[in-house]
């Protein structure tokens, strides 16, 4: 066990340092069991129900195999009802499908030591009602006081609602949620490997890298008959993947496998280790290069699955490290199998890259659309043709994109490369109204100039005048310049249309559409403006969004530093990250210390209190609960699943002729199994 002891450490591993001791026990510690059950296999298992017949009334032999106690179910239930035609044909079903199969010589001695048949509750827990299951035990108990469900039907109705649970808040990815519910679970011997799978997703979501290591090292470092089969090994080794560096899973894997080489991997996690690492060299500035066996692996398997994420991974791979020639053969590829933004725009610098700025051009002209989801990269591929008449003049399409692109960005100086390629079209009235926008966004003596030479143009000498009384002190240089400025001849261009009122944003866009990642890929695109108050609202939305409440909660904060309504929105915001991360005093404080319209103030309270009644029932503090109910009914109307809250804290007080008055108000209103359930508990306490 000195393994174990070793890794107690906050990282996966803390493995580096205690290589040698795990290899010296390596073949005690890590030595393959059995297979065991895929994790589909353990739940639908653990699903079933289990006679309560003792295994004595049918061991198994040499000769005679051992049936599970679900197989045998319905021989039993037969014997017991005294109905010998069905259960001699189920023996003989049961032989046939089981060769040496021997049904106990005392079957009806056996079948009558059976509890009463639970084949309803079964059925109900096949279909996940535990309203039912809640149901039908207390009608079951009616007729029979002293009748209880099995102790073995009682654990795996606890466990399925575990599971059932745990599956809907992942599907949720309310993963604070998911963490409390499974805070019970201890990966170093939970038998559903799922239900430990499921938790290493929260703890990586919430990004608690010490809770998520001894989670992992639960699943990977079990000892002998405990030991997972190596594709649960293979699975949980991918999870680690995505927190932790490839060298530390490399290094786990040659422990987990000391028998084979050393650079054993199994073939899935051997890809993913190349796709970690080419992405890494990707993604940061200095990266060691690398390897070619890796990069071998890889290219071999694009080459075949022609998966579009692997074919885009070595692209920008081959782009980083100068080989443009090879990245447009992974990058065409790519845009046959996903055409989307960030292959489109690998393709394009390829292309770029090689020199051949004609064929660039022509793509990004013929994939607008793709490239419009990054509007500062469109904006920069597009603006050398606007300045470059001999070129070609662009095509509508572009110049449209383009001054989309502009006004999504605010960028200053693009509209002002599209205000004189208007003005050197003579599209007088355009180049006017871009000279203008863009001197609004960030003031310049050319951008002045422009606009007083789209004014003269225009023949508007009163305009053209005030102008320069008003600016001649500012921009002294510009005016004589201007006097002797000549007109711009005509020549062949696109249509400029003015800048458009109702273009919003490109990150507000994709908040709108509920694309939090695109949303913040453009917010960081935008550089020093990205620090604004309103861009950092936004980015709080998305953030919040995407259930990172940390990082919404920071950048609400630093947006509070604004005015306006953007500091009434930052508020709001951090005080739904707070209680996104359960934090209900901090939002309480931040309520009661900041200014909030009446409406929000409400729906924050009412969230607080909700908050704190759940949590108050969880730990039995049933006035609290009540309290917490009061004060978020004074403030909001009640729902039934908060009533029903209600009813039980009055029942668990003792208080059950209130509990009872609640629960039969509910059921009034529309009909409920499960108010009628409660009911028929306190109706059998009482005695009637």
């Amino acid at each position: 066990m000195r393994a174990l002891f070793c890794l107690a450490g906050a990282s996966i591993l803390a493995f580096t340092a205690c290589v040698p001791s795990i290899a010296e026990d390596s073949a005690h510690l890590l030595f393959s069991a059995p297979a065991q059950p895929f994790p589909a296999d353990v739940a639908r298992v653990s699903a079933q129900p289990l006679s309560t017949v003792p295994e004595a009334a049918h061991p198994a032999t040499a000769d005679r195999p051992a049936l599970d106690p679900v197989q045998t179910a319905a021989l039993y239930y037969y014997a017991r009802q005294r109905q010998t035609g069905r259960v001699e044909a189920e023996i003989a079903r049961l032989q046939a499908l089981h060769p040496g199969f021997v049904p106990p010589q005392d079957l009806y001695l056996a079948a009558d030591a059976v509890v009463p048949d639970e084949t309803s509750l079964w059925a109900l827990f096949a279909a996940d009602d535990f309203t039912g299951i809640d149901a039908e035990i207390i009608r079951r108990k009616g007729d029979d006081p002293a009748w209880e469900p099995t102790p073995d039907f009682q654990g795996k109705l606890a466990r399925k609602k575990l599971r059932v649970q745990m599956s809907e808040l992942a599907e949720a990815g309310d993963w604070l949620g998911l963490l409390d519910v499974s805070a019970g679970i201890d990966p170093a011997t939970e038998a559903d490997v799922d239900l430990v799978w499921m938790r290493i997703d929260a703890l990586s979501a919430a990004g608690d890298r010490d809770g998520l290591a001894r989670a992992l090292r639960g699943l990977l470092v079990r000892e002998g008959p405990a030991r997972l089969p190596d594709d649960h090994l293979t699975v949980t080794l991918q999870k680690a993947l995505r927190d932790f560096p490839a060298s530390e899973i490399r290094i786990l894997a040659a422990t987990l496998w000391p028998n084979q080489s050393a650079d054993y991997l199994p073939g899935t996690l051997r890809l993913d280790m190349a796709r970690k690492e080419i992405a890494g060299f990707n993604e940061t500035k200095d990266a060691q290069a690398v390897s070619e066996d890796l990069l071998g692996l890889l290219s071999v398997e694009a080459r075949s699955s022609r998966r579009p994420e692997d074919l885009s991974l070595l692209g920008w791979h081959d782009l980083k490290a100068g080989q443009p020639a090879a990245a447009e053969e992974w990058f065409s590829l790519a845009m046959q199998q996903a055409p989307d933004p960030e292959n489109a725009k690998g393709m394009y610098l390829s292309l770029y890259r090689q020199g051949d700025e004609t064929r660039a051009y022509e793509f990004a002209a013929a994939h607008l659309v793709d490239l419009s989801d990054d509007p500062v990269f469109l904006m920069n591929v597009l603006s050398p043709r606007f300045g470059k008449p001999e070129a070609g003049a662009p095509s509508e399409e572009a110049v449209h994109a383009y001054s989309t692109a502009i006004l999504e960005t605010g960028a200053a100086d693009h509209a002002e490369i599209l205000g004189w390629y208007a003005y050197n079209s003579r599209q007088f009235e355009a180049a006017e109204a871009w000279f203008r926008q863009s001197y609004g966004w960030e003031a310049s003596p050319d951008r002045l100039k422009g606009l007083a030479l789209s004014l003269l143009r225009r023949n508007r000498k009163k305009d053209y005048a005030a102008l320069k009384a008003e600016f001649a002190d500012v921009y002294p240089d510009i005016w004589p310049e201007i006097a002797v400025a000549p007109a711009p001849k005509a020549r062949k261009a696109a249509q400029v249309g003015e800048p458009s009122a109702g273009v919003s944003a490109s990150y507000v866009r994709h908040l709108e559409a509920k694309n939090y990642p695109a949303c913040l890929r453009e917010i960081d695109r935008l550089g020093q403006a990205a620090s604004r108050p309103p861009v950092v609202v936004v980015r709080g939305w998305c953030e919040l969004g995407l259930k990172r409440f940390g990082a919404a909660r920071s950048s609400f904060e630093s947006a509070m530093a604004g005015s306006g309504q953007v500091r009434l929105d930052a508020v709001y915001g951090a005080g739904l990250a707070m209680l996104g991360a359960r934090l209900t005093d901090e939002a309480e404080a931040l309520i009661a210390a900041w200014p909030l319209s009446d409406a929000r103030a409400r729906e924050l309270r009412s969230e607080i209190y909700l908050q704190r009644a759940r949590s108050s029932y969880d730990h039995k503090q049933y006035e609290r609960t009540l309290a917490a109910l009061d004060a978020r009914a004074s403030l909001v109307a009640e729902p039934r699943d908060l009533t029903q809250l209600r009813a039980w804290a009055h029942y668990h007080l003792g208080q059950t002729g209130r509990a009872k008055a609640i629960f039969a108000e509910l059921n009034m209103v529309i009909r409920d199994t499960g108010s009628l359930a409660a009911l028929g508990v306190i109706n059998n306490q009482e005695g009637r």
